[in-house]
């Protein structure tokens, strides 16, 4: 029985959805730090649970021909990435086996994926980034959390951010240190808008107004001409929730612009905006063409947050419906449409369950569905809704492939073909990808859905 501190020969078979490679020993799973697809591996065990367990590479004893010097000097401490040790073409194929394992493995389903479209340049992608503040020896200290811990690790460049925002970040470091004003910063939040190049800087904290406070946002903003906004949110709360209720806008606008195929979007300190611009426009242009739609169609756009899709679709639609819960989130939308000059969009703000329910009980007549949900996929009232609607076509759009199977096994055992996948990097050098699905009424093929 094997059991702490042991070790044992074995071969990675891939990588599980944290990261970690998948070894396995005498049948027993073990999830191992460091270790790459095809590599042989000296195992050193740090944790056995009841079926499965934990451990690192104590020694290579074959490498990957994938694997690659990281460029980040904390890659392996610093819990934000996990791939930067695999070449790209390699991060590629192993987003699009885990959405293929997904399909296989949760909804008994192999439809054709296709292969993960990534970027040309996988760095400096994050239009957003949120670093804790802390206080260690009595030095200041920002960086990011070693994964599933609280230990703060500092960096000096982080690469999937952009220079500008690392410069930022850097300076209020400085700042905060000189004007001893570190024991109230919870969180750092910058936000860089890629193709307007403007800038929002939120200072979390747990008291406002602090020591300083005025002379530290003065400087910041004399420092970097790019910046439009600083708020400062308050934030008292005990628990790991970021972003608190109350803030104020202390310098220049309540929100930033980003610019997106032609279109202009706000955005806000709490309003959610994909993460990496350059694909997210391949992804919304994608999302359009699945849809098929030819300007005679009413879209229903489920989950549509601060309307970004819907807006795109609305340029190839007859008339968009827009629905979300968050309240900010769809004022934030009417915004985005009326700057845009868009008129053929309602906006809806509730639950997407009870929303959708309502609509197919109106009998509204829906030709084309797109979703977007959380990384908890779709309730099983919404799916309902979606099925009494019987739209011709859905286009899902998920950040969790793992929910996204389970969803699409439920549509389509009620007539839904899986006709389409198409994995996208929206996070390169880590594990997560993004996965848009065209389903289509009427037209199962066996041969494709088993």
């Amino acid at each position: 029985m094997m059991k702490k501190n042991d070790r044992f020969i074995g071969k990675c078979t891939g990588l599980a959805e944290n990261g970690l490679g998948v070894v396995r020993y005498e049948g027993f799973c073990f999830f191992v730090k460091n270790a790459l697809p095809e590599e042989e591996v000296v195992v050193h065990i740090t944790a056995i649970k009841r079926n499965y367990g934990y451990g690192f590479v104590e020694q290579h004893l074959t490498c990957s021909p994938h694997r690659i010097v990281p460029r980040c000097s904390v890659f392996g401490r610093c819990g934000g990435c996990q791939l930067q040790h695999l070449d790209y073409s390699a991060q590629l194929e192993v987003k699009r086996q885990h959405v293929v394992d997904c399909f296989q493995r949760i909804a008994h389903l192999e439809p054709l994926i296709k292969e993960c479209l990534g970027m040309e340049d996988p760095w400096h992608y994050r239009n957003k980034v949120q670093v804790p503040v802390a206080i260690k020896k009595k030095q200041v200290q920002v960086g990011f959390y070693r994964t599933n811990s609280h230990d703060l690790i500092p960096y000096q460049t982080c690469w999937v951010q952009t220079a500008l925002q690392n410069r930022i970040i850097a300076f209020l470091k400085d700042q905060i240190e000189q004007l001893g004003c570190a024991d109230v910063f919870r969180h750092l939040l910058v936000k860089h808008s890629h193709q307007t190049n403007q800038v929002m800087v939120v200072l979390i904290v747990s008291a406002y107004p602090f020591a300083h406070s005025d002379l530290l946002i003065q400087r910041c903003a004399q420092q970097f001409s790019q910046i439009q906004s600083i708020v400062v949110n308050i934030n008292t709360r005990k628990d790991n929730v970021i972003l608190g209720d109350q803030e104020k806008v202390v310098y220049g606008t309540p929100q930033i612009q980003e610019e997106l195929d032609g279109l202009r979007f706000n955005i806000s300190s709490q309003s959610f905006y994909q993460i990496n611009p350059i694909q997210t426009q391949r992804l919304y242009r994608y999302v359009i063409e699945s849809a098929g739609l030819t300007g005679q169609e009413t879209v229903a756009d489920v989950y549509c947050g601060t309307g970004t899709i819907g807006i795109f679709a609305s340029r190839y639609a007859k008339k968009v419906i827009g629905i979300e819960v968050v309240a900010s989130a769809i004022a934030d939308a009417r915004i985005n449409a009326q700057q845009n000059r868009v008129e053929n969009i309602e906006w809806i703000c509730g639950d997407a369950g009870i929303c959708t329910s309502q609509l197919a009980k109106a009998g509204t007549k829906i030709d084309v569905a797109i979703v977007d949900p959380p990384r908890k996929g779709l309730d099983e009232a919404t799916i309902s809704a979606l099925l009494a609607m019987e739209p011709m076509r859905i286009v899902y759009v998920s950040c969790n492939p793992a929910t996204l199977a389970r969803d699409c096994a439920r549509l389509s055992a009620e007539g839904y073909w899986v006709k389409q996948v198409q994995p996208f990097d929206l996070f390169p050098q880590t594990m997560h990808v993004e996965t848009v699905v065209l389903l289509s009424k009427g037209e199962v093929d066996s041969k494709k859905i088993r």
